[in-house]
This record gives structure tokens, C-alpha cells and sequence, in this order.
């Protein structure tokens, strides 16, 4: 082997390394060795400082680094299928090492471009748009999205600042919290604006934006399944004129997908069933449903 590397490489390697002893100053991060990359540079989990003097591990993420030089980025093909296929919140981390800095970009406005333009290729640019949504439609089922601006940026200084520690603590877990409910919203075609300002927990927002076609019937029950389950079961366990109603109304939603083809008892185990023959908790001169 040669005994040489290109500036460029080693420039990249120094700027990776650097974001991941920055992330390391909010997170137990477990680096991604070169051997192993396959897009991602750090898994890391969310530490909460406690004061027992312990850190405790919480929400997982994962990050991919880049130099503050990059300005755009592309997915397409499987490149795009591997990026919507992460489960867990999906950062992309600008590192400059001028400035010893940090920007956390969350990639959630990916995701919803793709549901919302049925997008086949992305270019993904850094900050807000100036439409009033965060994407924009393309020739050839394209797509450009503008992820915001960094949901956190902090230094090298910042990560012995117990004040800051604590801000960034607060920040991302609130946000976590909406990231994993938004893919769970994406899973059923629907998506929120989301609104956030760098480093300012008070200036993050959620609300329903819109959704797109139905989705397919049989996932989406065997998704909201364990829901209706739940719910059944807490039916039972209200004062009878509490739930009555609100069973006679989950069984018939059963009976109705039953109605629809679905083959509701390969998700509802014995539940239904017991809940139609607990005639104790069914009003006189009520009619539940089949199931």
C-alpha cells in the first residue's frame, strides 16, 4: 500500500470525528467504523443528567455527518428507498471545524415530500424555504425540500455549560417525542407542519397539515388493531353507563370491517368475543353488533 492519502479523505475523516465529539456532548454515541458504513455515521441515544450525579440513556437517533461546505445533497433510486426505510429519527449533522460548531438538521420534511409529491429523487437544501411549504415539485417526479433551519447548534465549549446541557436536553426530547409520532403519522399517510427555530424549545410546533389517498385496508387495520383492542378493554372497565356506548361503537367498527372482507379475527384474539357476551355490560334494549 502506498504510503499516502488524499487531503480530501483525511479532510472528511477529521470533520467526522470532530462531529462525533461534538454529539458526544449531548448523547451516548456509538460511532459507525468505515467498514461498516452504509450511510450513517453515528447511532446515538439521548442522555439525561440527572441529578444523583448519573447520566441516564433515552431516545435513540441516528446522524449522518457532513462538512458545513456541503450546501445540497441528493437521494434517489435506493438511495431514497434506504432513507425512508430508517425507523429512527434520521439528523444530518453540519460540522465546522472554523467555528468548533455543530447544526442538527432534523430530515422529517424528506419523508413528507416524498408522501405528498410521490417524489423518486430528492435534493435536499439547508434552511427554510421561501414557499409556504418546506418541498417543491420537480420535473421527472422530482423533488427539492428544505429542511429548516438546525434544530440545535451548539460549540465545543457549549458541552461542559450544565445550562446549555440541559436546553439541549430539553429540546431534542420534546422533539423525539414528535419525530417518532410523525412517522407513525407517515405510516398512515398523514403528515403535520412542523415549525421550530434553532435552540428555542418554546418555538416548536406540531398540527395536522393534510393526508393523502386511503391506504391500503388490511395494513391499516392490522396498524390501528391493538388500538381498538386497547380501547375495547378500557370499555370494560368503565362504570357501565360510561361504556356501554363507547363499546357498542368499537364492535360496530369490527362488524363493519368484517363486512368489508377483513378477517378481523387473525387481530382480535378472544377480545370481541368476550366483549358480546358480557351481556352485564351492555344496556337493556341494546343492540351490539356482530363481530
Amino acid at each position: 500500500m502506498p504510503g499516502r492519502l488524499p487531503t480530501n479523505f483525511r479532510s472528511g475523516n477529521l470533520t467526522e470525528h470532530f462531529g462525533l465529539l461534538l454529539l458526544k456532548g449531548i448523547a451516548a454515541v456509538a460511532d459507525v467504523p468505515r467498514t461498516e458504513d452504509v450511510g450513517l455515521d453515528a447511532v446515538a441515544t439521548l442522555l439525561r443528567r440527572d441529578a444523583d450525579g448519573n447520566c441516564y440513556a433515552e431516545d435513540a437517533f441516528v446522524v449522518q455527518l457532513k462538512s458545513d461546505s456541503v450546501t445540497s445533497m441528493e437521494y434517489q433510486a435506493h438511495q431514497l428507498s434506504w432513507f425512508l426505510a430508517q425507523s429512527q429519527p434520521m439528523f444530518i449533522g453540519l460540522v465546522s471545524r472554523k467555528d468548533a460548531r455543530i447544526s442538527l438538521y432534523t430530515t422529517l420534511h424528506v419523508n413528507q415530500a416524498v408522501l405528498a409529491l410521490h417524489a423518486k429523487k430528492t435534493t435536499i437544501l439547508f434552511g427554510k424555504s421561501a414557499s409556504p411549504y418546506p418541498w417543491a415539485g420537480g420535473p421527472e417526479d422530482s423533488a427539492t425540500v428544505w429542511l429548516g433551519p438546525p434544530l440545535l447548534s451548539w460549540t465545543l465549549t457549549q458541552i461542559d455549560d450544565a445550562a446549555w446541557l440541559t436546553l439541549a436536553y430539553d429540546i431534542l426530547k420534546l422533539f423525539l417525542g414528535i419525530a417518532r409520532r410523525e412517522y407513525e403519522l407517515l405510516s398512515f399517510g398523514q403528515f403535520s407542519k412542523l415549525e421550530w427555530s434553532t435552540n428555542d424549545k418554546s418555538s416548536i410546533r406540531s398540527e395536522f397539515l393534510m393526508a393523502k389517498g386511503p391506504n391500503d385496508l388490511h395494513a391499516m387495520v392490522a396498524q390501528c388493531i391493538p388500538g381498538l383492542n386497547a380501547l375495547l378493554l378500557h370499555a370494560i372497565t368503565m362504570p357501565e353507563d360510561r361504556g356501554n356506548s363507547m363499546m357498542i361503537c368499537l364492535l360496530g367498527v369490527l362488524s363493519s370491517l368484517r363486512e368489508l372482507g377483513v378477517d378481523i379475527d387473525e387481530y382480535t384474539s378472544v377480545l370481541a368475543k368476550f366483549c358480546l357476551r358480557s351481556s352485564n355490560k351492555v344496556k337493556p334494549g341494546a343492540e351490539a353488533p356482530e363481530a
